[in-house]
């Protein structure tokens, strides 16, 4: 660029609030340009904050110098006002949901302006209980990036699921009760059952099914014929009634849930998939589950309120920013979002979820340049608040207890311990 054009380049930005790199921005471009680019370059390093309040900046500041990979500065606030910091813990996703839903209040009665809250997550799962939640609340909100897991095509066929469960004690026709149970088969392997077995195994599910869906496992077993290939014994049909009883068995909407998480490969991770469908990216049967103890069996009123969460999210635009009717979108009195997305915003109050070991930082990160990378996603995420910061602790990650993250520690909110 700079050879052909004879152009003099200028690199803005801040080598610590670099979270994309990933997607190639690395910090890079901007700590050694020389690399890139021909010629010399000269650093000009900006210190003063305008936008965030003293402590803010502080914390901010001690925890980004645990990052080698960066240049360093002595950033002061121009603020001298303070924010309020404050840590909650929570025993359970519902206990978050609650404290969610009073942090919010608060933050409306104080007066705070309605577009000015922001509960933020480090990944897309973590928001799908606020969503449904605050659907059902019937409390506006913007969410916009997670369009993709709510409206796509696998989460509606999770949802038919959950009907076929609702509806597997009752009584119905043969041709419904085998339409059914062949729904569910698609589902037990990674891949659907092909279309001739398919066939075979829906005719002889229609003349051997009983009264009830429920009833009418055990003609899964009983059929012998191709099902995944020869299917020798009859084992592959075994298999395929063993998952299909274990989910209709679920005595509650949660069970149900972590029935089809564990049992049904076809609803599971699937990297390869997710290229076409983000469900498969990362399915959220922890989050679904353990939100939806608080429905107890009632399938009916679970569905509803995701229906209100879809229909919310069908009318948000794909960007917060972009597009015509995002001013519209921004009056939401809730925003909820991924750190990533977060990046270049501020609000009023800031609540950071699940501030724990393998969400911030991710699992995924094993080496110290993946330490540092989640770091500034971290920094990024809480240096968003401009009035308030609350840093939610769940004491537990799905079944196993959750230990703080380690750059509350790093900030120095919790001790080492």
């Amino acid at each position: 660029i700079v050879e052909r054009h004879r152009a003099t380049v200028t690199l803005v930005g801040d080598d610590d609030q670099g979270i994309f790199e990933r997607r190639g921005t690395t910090p890079a471009y901007i700590l050694e340009p020389e690399r890139f680019f021909s010629g010399k370059f000269a650093t000009f390093t900006l210190q003063t904050n305008y936008r965030s309040p003293a402590n803010i900046v502080d914390l901010a500041q001690k925890l980004i110098r645990n990052n080698h990979r960066r240049v360093d500065k002595d950033t002061r606030a121009i603020q001298a006002t303070n924010a309020d910091i404050r840590i909650e813990e929570t025993a359970s996703v519902n206990e978050a949901l609650d404290l969610a839903a009073k942090l919010v209040a608060e933050h409306i009665e104080q007066g705070g302006s309605p577009t000015r809250i922001a509960l933020i997550g480090r990944k897309k799962a973590q928001l799908i209980p606020y969503q449904i939640y605050f659907a059902s609340k019937d409390v506006p909100f913007c969410a916009a990036e997670d369009l993709q897991i709510f409206l796509s095509k696998t989460f509606d066929r999770l949802l038919e699921l959950l009907e076929i469960k609702q509806r597997a004690d009752n009584r119905q026709r043969p041709r419904q009760i085998a339409e059914d149970l062949v729904k569910l088969c698609d589902l037990v392997k990674r891949y659907p059952v092909k279309k001739a077995e398919r066939d075979a195994l829906l005719h002889h599910l229609s003349r051997a099914a009983k009264g009830t869906t429920l009833e009418s496992v055990d003609a899964i077993a009983a059929y012998t014929g191709p099902l995944k290939g020869a299917n020798a014994g009859g084992q592959m049909s075994l298999d395929y009634a063993d998952a299909v009883r274990r989910y209709l068995d679920a005595d509650s909407v949660a069970e149900a849930l972590t029935a089809l998480g564990v049992h049904f490969q076809g609803l599971a991770a699937d990297f390869g998939k997710a290229e076409e469908d983000i469900f498969y990216k990362d399915p959220p049967f922890g989050q679904l589950a353990e939100f939806a103890e608080r429905y107890g069996d009632d399938y009916l009123q679970f569905l509803d309120d995701i229906e209100k969460a879809k229909e919310q999210l069908a009318h948000v635009p794909p960007t917060d920013d972009d597009a015509p009717d995002a001013n519209d979108v921004q009056k939401r009195p809730l925003h909820l979002m991924t750190a990533l997305r977060a990046k270049g915003k501020e609000f009023e109050t800031v609540v950071l979820l699940d501030c724990i070991e393998d969400i911030w930082p991710m699992k995924y990160a094993q080496t110290p340049a993946q330490f540092e990378a989640e770091r500034r996603v971290f920094y990024v995420a809480f240096t968003r608040a401009k009035k308030r910061v609350v840093f939610q602790i769940a004491k537990r990650l799905g079944k196993r207890t959750a230990a703080p993250s380690r750059y509350l520690s790093e900030i120095g909110l919790i001790g080492n311990g």
